[in-house]
């Protein structure tokens, strides 16, 4: 099982991860480990499961071996400290950060982020606010009353619930899976936007911009039912 956060240890302590991927066989192939002799374990696979998000001390490790490697008791505290430490250098919970470009990072508690361009946020929850995503920016998990605006390019966001709010959607981007009393609004270009369910709301839709499988009691004002693409199921006025 992969999961965030992975990593691979090897045997002379050195953790080995990436802020793109999750997958321990992805990580083998980045960093080009040998992976081919049963009998001996040139590294080992780890992770760290979010439990408070905010708080990698709650996290739960683990190492994702049947067999645990003969060397793994001589750097098992440190490397566990080491993954904590990396996590926790991800999570920002409070000020103000004008740019991120790269990385992989969780925004929580007050945290304002002023213009992301790529790289990834796995969450974004609690007050949270991040304004100006674009590039190729990846946004996944938009919680409680976090609010996003200003999303163009080809930038992608998931998993929007709660009372979370997205506005100004613009360019070819792309917001899936939108729950709870969630809201969006002020969507145009090429945009796209999926699977909506839930008690949640789209409105003020123009352009080109399209909206696909809605369900449950989510509402669409008359602007935006003009860009369902295909049937919608439940759809109140």
């Amino acid at each position: 099982m992969c999961n965030f956060l992975s990593a691979l240890v090897l045997k002379n302590g050195d953790v080995l991860h990436h802020p793109m991927l999750d997958s321990h066989a992805d990580l083998v192939r980045y960093f080009k480990l040998p992976d081919t002799d049963a009998h001996i374990q040139h590294f080992a696979k780890v992770e760290l499961t979010p439990v408070d998000w905010a708080d990698a001390a709650t996290w739960n490790f683990r190492v994702d071996e049947e067999v645990l490697p003969v060397w793994w008791a001589d750097v098992a505290s440190a490397v566990e400290g080491t993954l904590r430490s990396r996590a926790a250098g991800m999570i920002l919970k409070d000020g103000d950060h004008d740019l991120i470009v790269d990385g992989c990072w969780i925004v929580a508690g007050t945290a304002k982020v002023r213009d992301v361009r790529s790289g990834r946020i796995i969450l974004v929850q609690d007050s949270a606010q991040i304004s100006n995503v674009g590039g190729s920016a990846q946004i996944s998990g938009v919680w409680d009353s976090a609010q996003i605006s200003g999303v163009r390019g080809s930038a992608q966001i998931s998993g929007v619930r709660d009372s979370a709010q997205i506005s100004g959607v613009r360019g070819s981007a792309q917001i899936s899976g939108v729950r709870g009393s969630a809201q969006i609004s002020n969507v145009g270009d090429s945009a796209q936007i999926s699977n909506v369910g839930g008690l949640a709301r789209i409105s003020n839709v123009g352009g080109l911009a399209r909206i696909s499988n809605v369900w449950g009691s989510a509402t669409l004002d008359a602007s935006a039912k003009a860009h369902v693409i295909v049937p919608v199921d439940a759809v109140t006025p």
